[in-house]
């Protein structure tokens, strides 16, 4: 596990002998790492501090920053026992934020015990946990709808797992059990969701050049397009990445599925082109966010929370 998501980042020179394709792609497809103005037709903008992967580093992070909504995106805890998880809900309850929302990662083990939900919602009545689930709030006037999800694609023998599809020959159609697991996950994500909480990453965004995000997610996402993705897993995945859902975007994907090779990439290079004249709207996009707050040899750093505006 470590040696999967506690490694360095890969050098240009490592990421260009793995696949040349893929390099080139990476190159051609720069994705915007601005957020939009997506408030500009509101009096207040709604201020979302992401932070994830604190792993019992909650009290040596960086203070977090004002805001109207915290949300921490799971793995709260290191070996998901119920003392570290009291700690951290503490910190968590003291904070702040208005409304303070979380979900849990693969290794808050303790939170896998209905018995462990019951007694956060007695104890923590300041904080919203997400398992599976919606809820609804208002912020200076405006209504979001917020769904949450812990789960990630099996790696090892953790909690909230299913698993890994192959993003080569996934179809949400298929009737085979990887297939059906993921698709039934994902499908529950409602539609008109303002802001999505999962645990891990969805496929070639944020994820690692080796691209270890969830491809069920990612089509999920191009179904529901929230305003705000938040999530972490992939330590040094960690980031801010704009999306627009658009030609040039699905023919990257495509090159980094397999599903398109040299051609992708001259489809990639048309539909970039393309979309530099014809500009788009960018409040029809997404914001991505791997809020992961440690990284990295040995997760020694401290990296603290990721501000959005809405």
């Amino acid at each position: 596990m470590d040696a999967i998501f506690n490694r360095r980042p890969p050098t240009a020179w490592d990421r260009f002998k793995s696949s040349p394709l893929l390099f080139l792609a990476r190159l051609i497809y720069v994705p915007s790492h601005t957020p939009p103005n997506f408030g500009a037709g509101h009096t207040d903008k709604v201020r979302v501090i992401c932070i994830s992967d604190t792993h019992n580093s909650h009290n040596s992070q960086p203070p977090l920053p004002d805001g109207d909504i915290l949300i921490h995106s799971g793995d709260l805890t290191q070996s998901g026992t119920q003392q570290e998880l009291e700690n951290v809900l503490s910190w968590l309850n003291s904070q702040p934020h208005s409304h303070k929302l979380f979900i849990a990662g693969n290794h808050d083990t303790c939170l896998a015990d209905s018995e462990t939900h019951r007694r956060i919602s007695s104890t923590y009545p300041g904080l919203t946990y997400l398992q599976d689930s919606s809820t609804e709030i208002v912020v200076r006037g405006r209504r979001l709808r917020i769904y949450g999800s812990p789960y990630t694609p099996k790696h090892g023998s953790w909690v909230f797992q299913y698993p890994r599809v192959h993003p080569l020959w996934y179809s949400p159609d298929k009737n085979l059990t990887s297939e059906y697991q993921s698709t039934k996950l994902w499908s529950c994500i409602p539609p008109l969701t303002d802001i999505l909480i999962t645990h891990g990453p969805p496929f070639a965004h944020l994820d690692l050049d080796d691209r270890v995000g969830c491809y069920a997610l990612l089509t999920a996402l191009w179904r529901v397009r929230p305003r705000l993705h938040v999530f972490g897993h992939i330590h040094a995945g960690r980031g801010l990445e704009f999306v627009m859902w658009d030609r040039a975007q699905k023919a990257y994907e495509d090159v980094c599925a397999g599903r398109s090779g040299w051609g992708g990439l001259i489809r990639l290079i048309w539909w970039t082109v393309t979309a530099c004249v014809w500009q788009r709207n960018r409040e029809d996009g997404t914001v991505l966010v791997n809020a992961a707050a440690v990284g990295g040899f040995r997760d020694d750093q401290r990296k603290g929370a990721i501000v959005v505006e809405l």
